[in-house]
């Protein structure tokens, strides 16, 4: 039997990968955020809507820890080092198979609606998992790479999780937005969560200072088992979609942290202000459909792999993107399984797109759709440029409606876009590339599985070399068409807050590790 028990410790992550947003403290109402000093409380700048469908965490990626980490815990959290540590676990067993886990609770939490932690309560949250609509949950859900067959509670403090196939680190599965455990009253009834969260994290909202959309008042719960661990009285998240705004909310100490997703604003952010980054951002085509459906071309590997020999990424980099990092692979540079050969082996070679077309029967190219919602991108442009020289054209389809642009997973061969792929590139193949939505017309690929079920059910070495031969396998099966890797930026207040932390090589910020300039 192999037993793993890390180290226990209050940590709780927090995330912001496609968004971070703060703006000025409240009024003098609510449950305390308006009576707290500019000292007491933190303010963080989001690009996005921080919870756009409600206050229901499952609804959305591991990105977006950051907000809901200060409302809800999770079984397992990211710490600052990359690690994985307990919070609402304590500890984890494995039997010898690695097929069933026993996870030992902590004791002591209550949640908004007065209830307690129990081995019941965290059955509940998982048996959810069905639930096509909870996105955390896609690599738990049948048919994942890390599938969960059944969950039992045998006493208040136990709960054992049987899996579909070995996993060997399954704190890797329920670790932050994909552990998070909602309260009784918001699993009972998954509507109530639309207005009002129901967490047990360190922090309440507060409905009096919050403006949907617009901003977010935190206040903080010493009563919270693990309140002592976060510094600040509130937090406050407010959206600023706009970028020039949003810079010049941490340049002028309106935010005391903002997350800088525009690179235009890198240099005015940093003449003021201090910045810190992470990579991990993978900027590319996932290849949505690999049987044909929407696309004949698309269903013979060599179609694929020619668009990824036709693109020039040195040049985009250069043109377009200085200090990121040309790549054709999935797997960021920092993560484990990288193999800096495969950006040789399958980078920009105009000859080998058009062997590859001729292997394809295409030997005069191929077209195909990319959906856009407004004007494509520069990226999108220069790209397009480059296949037209080896004979394939991409279309650009202006969508007349977001429905639209999210529908193209199922009415285009590919998307474009960034993909944060994080600290856990296994787990992120199981529930986005394989088991999710970048996979929507369920093709398979025995190579891909062979090597993902390996990684999932091995550790050390054995674990390291499966990641590298999935991460091959993905390039080598064009699942997958990597541009460069991008990075994240924060800006933050070095008057105010010491320099924040990301999880790990994840985009996102150890929320609870923020603390105070000294």
């Amino acid at each position: 039997m192999n037993r793993f028990t890390t180290r226990t410790g209050p940590a709780l992550v927090a995330a912001a990968s496609m968004a971070a947003l703060a703006a000025c403290g409240g009024g003098d109402s609510g449950g305390g955020g308006g009576s707290q000093s500019a000292a007491d409380t933190l303010t963080f700048a989001y690009d996005a809507d921080a919870a756009p469908t409600g206050y229901d965490p499952l609804l959305y990626s591991q990105g977006q820890f950051t907000f809901f980490s200060a409302l809800y815990d999770s079984l397992f959290v990211t710490a600052a080092d990359g690690s994985i540590e307990p919070s609402l676990a304590e500890s984890f067993e494995n039997n010898a198979e690695n097929t069933q886990t026993t996870l030992t609770l902590r004791e002591g939490v209550t949640f908004a609606d007065g209830s307690e932690l129990t081995a019941e309560l965290v059955k509940a949250n998982l048996d959810r998992r069905t639930d096509e609509t909870l996105e955390a949950y896609g690599a738990l859900a049948p048919g994942g790479a890390s599938e969960i067959t059944d969950v039992q509670a045998p006493d208040p403090r136990t709960v054992v999780i049987t899996w579909a196939q070995p996993q060997a680190s399954p704190d890797q599965n329920l670790v932050d937005t994909a552990g998070i455990i909602v309260g009784p009253d918001g699993v009972a009834d998954p509507d109530s969560l639309e207005t009002a969260p129901d967490g047990s994290g360190a922090y309440t909202l507060n409905e009096g200072e919050t403006t949907r959309a617009s901003s977010y008042t935190l206040d903080k719960n010493d009563e919270a088992w693990n309140a002592d661990a976060w510094s600040f009285d509130s937090i406050v998240f407010s959206v600023i979609t706009d970028p020039q705004a949003l810079a010049n909310a941490v340049v002028s100490g309106q935010a005391d942290v903002a997350t800088i997703l525009d690179p235009q604003t890198i240099e005015l952010v940093e003449s003021r202000q201090s910045i810190v980054s992470s990579g991990g951002t993978i900027v590319g085509f996932p290849v949505t459909d690999k049987t044909g459906a929407t696309n004949p071309a698309f269903a013979n590997e060599q179609a694929r792999l020619a668009i990824s020999y036709a693109i020039d990424r040195e040049a985009i980099v250069e043109d377009l993107h200085p200090g990121a990092r040309a790549t054709t692979q999935l797997f960021p540079e920092g993560s484990t399984g990288f193999d800096e050969a495969l950006d040789e082996e399958f980078g920009y070679d105009p000859a080998k797109a058009e062997q590859a077309l001729t292997e394809a029967g295409l030997p005069d190219g191929f077209e195909f759709n990319v959906t856009v919602l407004g004007q494509p991108d520069e990226d999108q442009v220069a790209i397009q440029s480059q296949l037209a020289e080896v004979g394939i054209t991409m279309n650009f389809v202006t969508a007349t409606s977001t429905d639209q642009v999210f529908g193209a997973v199922r009415t285009d061969p590919v998307i474009f876009g960034p993909f944060s792929v994080g600290a856990n590139p296994a787990g992120f193949v199981a529930g986005v590339v394989y088991g999710g939505f970048m996979n929507m017309q369920g093709a398979t690929e025995p190579e891909i599985e062979g090597s993902l079920g390996a990684a999932l059910g091995a550790t050390g070495d054995a674990q390291e070399q499966a990641l590298t031969d999935l991460n091959r396998a993905i390039t080598a099966n064009g699942w997958y068409i990597p541009v460069y890797e991008d990075f994240t930026y924060t800006g933050y207040n070095a008057e105010k807050v010491a320099e924040p932390a990301y999880a790990g090589s994840n985009n996102y910020l150890v929320l609870s590790e923020i603390q105070p300039a000294s």
